[in-house]
């Protein structure tokens, strides 16, 4: 099951994931990230941090509609 990762950690996911293609035109705070953690097992609350074990990530810019899809390949490559 996905969830929105909590605002305060949308500025370190875009700069740990390198997602680009929304950074020019939309700000962090017009965001909003979809996650799919690996096993579907989400951290405990208060626990969360910009970068984990996702499968896929979604990032949506709430006003102009525009997105990015990153991947399992792509989220992994953080962490090797």
């Amino acid at each position: 099951m996905a969830r929105i990762l909590p605002d305060n950690l949308v500025p370190n996911f875009l700069d740990a994931y390198g997602v680009t293609g929304l950074a020019d035109d939309c700000s962090a705070d017009q965001l909003t990230i979809k996650i799919w953690d690996k096993y579907g097992k989400k951290p405990e609350e208060g626990k969360e941090e910009a970068t984990g074990s996702f499968i896929a990530a979604i990032v949506l810019c709430d006003d102009c509609s525009k997105g990015v899809q990153l991947h399992r390949e792509e989220l992994e490559a953080v962490h090797e």
